[in-house]
């Protein structure tokens, strides 16, 4: 199964489709499905550092 940067990437690819076809159902219209969407890139990019930083101080003990 996909791990590490991987799955973020492969959630990203994901939640941006459902963003794009959402409004086009009439779920929800464009302006909040482009910065729901970009919330969520946001929230991924912060766990990723936390991870790396986690990761990098691991290896420095």
């Amino acid at each position: 199964m996909f791990r590490g940067w991987k799955l973020s990437v492969l959630g990203i690819i994901v939640v941006g489709i459902t963003a794009a076809v959402a409004p086009q159902f009439g779920l929800i219209d464009y302006g909040r499905s482009i910065s729901m969407f970009i919330l969520f890139v946001l929230f991924i990019g912060a766990l990723e550092l936390m991870e790396h930083l986690r990761n990098r101080r691991k290896k420095d003990s």
